[in-house]
């Protein structure tokens, strides 16, 4: 019995710490902000153009640590990336796309921000 108990305590203590170690930050959490100030400036500096190692490896990484499907509004994407890098589907129609393309050689990050209003209801994080 005292053998199940500690195997039983050892996978619950693996289960927990693999659970944290993949964790990302909701995109709209405050701490975003915060902690990924570097990754932020480089990815809001109209002087570095999209496509560049700089904006893809900060891009990059931003994704790895922080979860973009949270975003509900479309100010989060205003406070994290320069908006002159957006692709817009419609700059009228209320319904459209907000998508940011960061490409380095044959890599890149695509996030694509399914929009109505200056509502987001659905996003899709690619990276390659």
């Amino acid at each position: 019995m005292k053998k199940i108990q500690t195997l039983l305590f050892g996978l619950l203590v693996t289960v927990l710490f693999a659970g944290c170690s993949t964790e990302r930050l909701p995109s709209e959490d405050l701490e975003v902000l915060q902690f990924y100030q570097k990754e932020i400036a480089v990815l809001k500096n109209p002087q570095i153009l999209p496509n560049t190692r700089e904006k893809y490896e900060a891009a990059k990484s931003l994704v790895e640590k922080v979860d973009f499907t949270f975003t509900r509004e479309t100010k989060t994407l205003n406070d994290i990336f320069f908006f002159g890098d957006a692709i817009v589907s419609s700059e009228t129609d209320p319904e459209r796309t907000i998508a940011f393309n960061f490409q380095y050689g044959n890599k890149y990050v695509r996030l694509i921000f399914y929009c109505y209003d200056r509502f987001i209801f659905k996003v899709e994080e690619v990276v390659k």
